[in-house]
């Protein structure tokens, strides 16, 4: 069964784009009035600085994984055309559909709870090592979906999930070592969660698109 999604891609991914830009901007700024000019109130810093939890950014980027985790799941339990290299692919790789929107759903109640900061806490390594270890055997495990992608989705969805952990995983282990009070270390914060939003909008921009060429080809 294809379930039906009457969504206008673009508008939403534009609004999403905007939004994003718009909260950067906000930490941006905020950053540099504070350690340039005066000393930001408490409720903007609370409300919109990006390295802060359960704030409007943090609920906004939970959205994003979230909208990737609920189509994910639509595509894993529908037949989308567009997403076939070869005949029944969807049905053949189903389990990795439904891994990806777990996964997806995972990363969204992270974000509001910080499972991973908890970890961190716990550990004395820091935990991109780990996060990256994991993130490579998760991949190595899925080449074979990928290959069962048309090829320019799949070099997509790398993209966007390479953007993604580049700033989850990468420039957190390289900002661990910064003065957290510093105008760089900011900087560093807008770089990170900027990379983990545009990444997870880049790949839900792919998929809604993807599934409603599918559905325009199907009528």
């Amino acid at each position: 069964m294809e379930i039906s999604v009457n969504l206008n891609t673009d508008t939403y991914c534009k609004i999403l784009l905007i939004a994003t830009l718009g909260l950067l901007s906000m930490h941006l700024g905020l950053n540099y009035y504070n350690h340039q000019v005066a000393e930001t109130s408490w409720l903007l810093h609370q409300l919109f600085e990006l390295d802060e939890e359960n704030n409007i950014p943090t609920w906004f980027s939970s959205f994003l994984l979230l909208n990737n985790a609920f189509f994910l799941w639509i595509i894993a339990e529908s037949h989308y055309k567009g997403f076939r290299a070869a005949e029944n692919s969807v049905d053949h790789y189903r389990i990795h559909w439904r891994v990806l929107a777990f996964g997806f759903l995972v990363l969204a109640i992270d974000e509001t709870a910080g499972l991973h900061e908890t970890f961190h806490t716990a550990i004395d390594t820091n935990w991109a090592i780990f996060g990256g270890i994991l993130v490579a055997l998760v991949g190595l495990a899925f080449i074979p979906f990928l290959l069962s992608l048309p090829r320019t989705i799949a070099a997509w969805f790398v993209l966007a999930g390479a953007i993604f952990i580049g700033g989850a995983i990468g420039i957190e282990y390289l900002s661990k070592d910064m003065d957290e009070d510093s105008m760089s270390y900011g900087f560093a914060v807008a770089v990170e969660e900027g990379m983990e939003m545009l990444g997870a909008l880049l790949f839900l921009f792919i998929i809604l698109r993807e599934m409603k060429k599918g559905q325009t080809e199907g009528e």
